[in-house]
């Protein structure tokens, strides 16, 4: 309990967070984007670093366009590598073009590096990630700016590596322990979109309801997220047909 209120603390402070679900973990997806939703509710500036959805879940998503990214791209090039006299761009209906004027130097493919270049998140919330920089190795460089934000590290595996500042551990459902974050006292705050991504989440880990992970406080979560808009046919037409 005291971890959960020391998360709750932090995201209550925080103004800008970053949420990284598992990729290809449709239940760590699910629960990750019903804490964008919700925390979007509270007035927060919300990112979901996640590069692809996959099919069975997009029904969970309004628009793409409501998803926020990091919008801050930087190119760098080493000065020791050239010596850059003059840039400038083309942009046209097919793309962008960047020139680079040297005036020294000679530049490969591998002297080139990309990356965001945003503020650190005041809280950066991981679901269902076992390893933070093994996980995620081949992404800290783009999102550098990641480094040193505060991690509240949610997940169900006891495997775990313990690496946010924050560890919430558990043998219970993602969607569960994300919606102790923000149900008390910020149900309102739960709306239609939100409720449904978290109870599909909670289908998921319970593989519809029918697994032995199915407990009476599961059936009382799927209740409460029922009663905030939540449609259980509709999740299990997307997800079992």
């Amino acid at each position: 309990m005291e971890k959960l209120d020391e998360a709750k603390q932090l995201i209550s402070e925080a103004k800008n967070i970053c949420i990284i679900p598992s990729e290809n973990n449709e239940e760590s997806i699910s629960s990750a984007l019903a804490l964008f939703y919700t925390l979007k509710e509270l007035g927060k500036n919300v990112n979901l670093l996640l590069e692809e959805f996959p099919e069975k879940l997009k029904f969970l998503l309004p628009s793409l366009d409501y998803i926020s990214y990091p919008k801050n791209f930087v190119i760098s090039i080493p000065q020791k590598t050239a010596e850059i006299s003059q840039v400038y761009y083309e942009k046209n209906d097919e793309g962008l073009k960047i020139h680079l004027t040297l005036d020294k130097g000679n530049i490969k493919k591998d002297n080139i590096s990309f990356y965001f270049s945003e503020a650190k998140p005041d809280a950066t919330i991981t679901l269902g990630l076992q390893d933070f920089g093994n996980e995620l190795r081949e992404k800290l460089n783009p999102y550098g700016f990641l480094l040193d934000s505060p991690v509240i590290n949610i997940d169900n595996r006891q495997d775990n590596k313990n690496f946010g500042k924050i560890n919430i551990i558990q043998d219970s459902a993602l969607a569960d322990m994300a919606l102790s974050l923000v149900k008390n006292p910020h149900i309102e705050s739960i709306k239609e979109k939100a409720a449904l991504c978290f109870l599909a989440g909670i289908a998921i880990y319970t593989e519809n309801f029918g697994n032995n992970k199915t407990s009476p406080e599961i059936f009382e979560t799927a209740s409460l997220l029922m009663r905030r808009g939540a449609d259980l046919n509709q999740i299990r037409k997307n997800l079992y047909g």
